[in-house]
C-alpha cells in the first residue's frame, strides 16, 4: 500500500509557484489554507515576491528552512524542472496540480515526469488535478475557494463520506455546497489525470481511514483495477457509485463487484445518508406511520416495487395502537393512520408519533420504521422525541418522509433530525424507500460474500 497520508494531513507543505494575483487558482491554494487555519508549516516559493498575503516568499529552494512533508505545483511550465529539484532536495510526495492542455507533447512529458519520479523514489498526484479537501483534519490543497465555515462544521468528525470524482467541477462544489440535510464529509478527491496514484490507490487509502464510513465515485471511466478495488473495499466499506460512461459491461462489473449503483448524481450523498446514519437492517419489513391513507399508499406502493414488506406486529402492539392512536388502518397495528386527529394540535400528534413508534420498534416483527410527515403549522411537534426512541433501540433504522410539509415546519424537523442522525426525504417517497431496500441488499450480499 502507498503512503498517501501526507497527502491528506502533512506536517508541512510547500506551494510551488504561487502568483500575488488575487483570484487565480495558485493565489486561491494558500488563500485556503490561510482561511481554514491549516495548523503545519506552510511555505511558498516566488522568486519574484517578499511575501504574499503575510506569508513569506521564499525565492530559491535553497532558501526552505526544512524539507517539506508535500510539495504542491501550480506553475504552468518547467514542471520536469521543478520536480527534478524536488527530488535532489528529498521531497517525496508532490502533487501536481497543473492543467495540461491537449496536444502531442503530453505523452512525452508525462512518460518523462514518472520516469523522474521513480528515479528519486517519489509519490506524485496529478497532473490537472483539482486537489484534495480533507474535512477531518482541516487541510485542503483545491485550486478552487472553500469556505471556512464548511471546514470548521466537518472538523473532527467520526464518520462521514468520502468522495471521489472524476470531475474537478463536481469535486470542488463540494467546499462550499450545503444541502438541506447537511451529512459529514470526511474527504473529497479529485486525481486529474492520475498517472501515478489512481482512484484504486484512493479507495485503498480510504479502507484503513478511520473517519471514512461510506464512499461514493462519481465515474466517468470504470478501469479493471478500480473493479478489483471496489471488491475488496466494499466487504468492509459501502460504495456507492454512479458512471456517465457508455461501457455498460464495465458497469455492470462493478455492480457485481459490490458497488452500489445509484440513479443520478444527488445520490450518491442523499442515498448516502441512510448508510452513514442507520445501523444494518435485520429484515425487510417495515413499520409505517403516517397522516392519511393516501400518504401511507405511496409508501406501501414503492415498497411492492422494492420487494419489502408490510410488518405484521404482535397482538400486544396492536392492542396499543388501537387503543392509543385509532385510525382508518390500525386495527392491522400497521401501517398506523392516525387521521382525522382529535384535534389539530402537536401535542397529541406528538403523543401518536411517540406512542405508535415505541410500539412498533419494541415489536420483534417491526425490522425498520418510516416515517411519514404531512403536517402544517398547527399539529407540528418536537422532532427530539426520537432521542430517547434511538438510543432504546439502536438498531432498527428510522428513515423520515416529509410530504407536502409546511416549509417552516420543514425546516425545524430537518435541522432536529439531523442532529439526531436520522435521514430525511423532502418528497423523495421512491428515494427514501428505495434506500432502505439498497441498505438492507449491501447488508446480505455482505454476509453471503463473508
Amino acid at each position: 500500500m502507498k503512503d498517501l497520508q501526507p497527502f491528506f494531513n502533512p506536517k508541512s507543505v510547500l506551494i510551488i509557484g504561487v502568483s500575488r494575483q488575487a483570484l487565480s487558482f495558485s493565489f486561491t491554494v494558500l488563500k485556503n489554507l490561510l482561511e481554514i487555519f491549516y495548523k503545519g508549516k506552510l511555505y511558498i516559493l516566488n522568486p519574484n515576491a517578499n511575501d504574499i498575503l503575510g506569508v513569506k516568499s521564499y525565492h530559491s529552494f535553497e532558501e526552505l528552512p526544512e524539507i517539506p512533508e508535500l510539495a504542491v505545483i501550480v506553475l504552468g511550465k518547467n514542471i520536469l524542472e521543478v520536480v527534478d529539484r524536488l527530488g535532489q532536495l528529498g521531497v517525496k510526495h508532490i502533487a501536481i496540480q497543473t492543467e495540461l492542455k491537449p496536444g502531442a507533447k503530453i505523452n512525452d512529458l508525462t512518460f518523462k515526469l514518472h520516469q523522474m519520479c521513480i528515479k528519486y523514489d517519489i509519490t506524485y498526484l496529478g497532473p490537472s488535478m483539482l486537489g484534495i479537501i480533507n474535512f477531518s483534519d482541516n487541510f485542503t490543497t483545491s485550486i478552487i475557494p472553500v469556505r471556512q465555515h464548511i471546514m470548521r462544521g466537518n472538523k473532527n468528525i467520526k464518520e462521514g463520506l468520502s468522495f471521489i470524482a472524476q470531475s474537478g467541477g463536481l469535486a470542488g462544489a463540494m467546499g462550499w455546497w450545503t444541502p438541506s440535510q447537511r451529512l459529514p464529509i470526511s474527504k473529497v478527491i479529485h486525481l486529474g489525470k492520475g498517472f501515478h496514484i489512481n482512484e484504486a490507490d484512493i479507495l485503498e487509502y480510504l479502507l484503513h481511514d478511520d473517519t471514512t464510513k461510506v464512499i461514493s465515485l462519481f465515474l466517468r471511466e470504470i478501469s479493471d483495477e478500480l473493479i478489483k478495488a471496489v471488491k475488496k473495499v466494499s466487504l468492509t466499506k459501502p460504495i456507492l457509485f454512479y458512471y456517465v460512461g457508455k461501457e455498460e459491461d464495465q458497469e455492470k462489473k462493478l455492480k457485481d463487484a459490490g458497488g452500489i449503483l445509484v440513479l443520478n448524481y444527488i445520490e450518491l450523498f442523499e442515498i448516502a445518508k441512510i448508510f452513514l446514519w442507520c445501523p444494518e437492517p435485520k429484515g425487510n419489513n417495515l413499520g409505517i406511520i403516517g397522516p392519511s391513507s393516501g400518504a401511507i399508499h405511496l409508501i406501501i406502493k414503492e415498497m411492492r416495487n422494492q420487494n419489502l414488506a408490510l410488518a405484521k406486529p404482535s397482538e400486544v402492539s396492536r392492542d396499543i395502537i388501537v387503543d392509543k392512536v385509532g385510525g382508518s388502518t390500525c386495527n392491522f397495528g400497521n401501517p398506523v393512520d392516525y387521521w382525522p386527529p382529535e384535534k389539530f394540535v402537536g401535542i397529541k400528534i406528538c403523543g401518536i408519533y411517540n406512542t405508535a413508534s415505541e410500539a412498533l420498534l419494541r415489536d420483534k416483527a417491526v425490522d425498520g420504521l418510516i416515517l411519514a410527515l404531512e403536517f402544517f403549522t398547527e399539529i407540528e411537534f418536537d422532532f427530539n422525541i426520537y432521542s430517547s426512541l434511538l438510543e432504546t433501540y439502536p438498531n432498527k433504522p428510522i428513515i423520515t418522509i416529509l410530504i407536502q410539509a409546511e416549509r417552516e415546519g420543514a425546516k425545524r424537523v430537518i435541522k432536529s433530525a439531523t442532529e439526531l442522525k436520522i435521514p430525511v426525504f423532502e418528497n423523495e417517497i421512491e428515494r427514501a424507500v428505495r434506500g432502505y431496500k439498497l441498505l438492507y441488499d449491501y447488508y446480505s450480499k455482505i454476509k453471503k460474500r463473508n
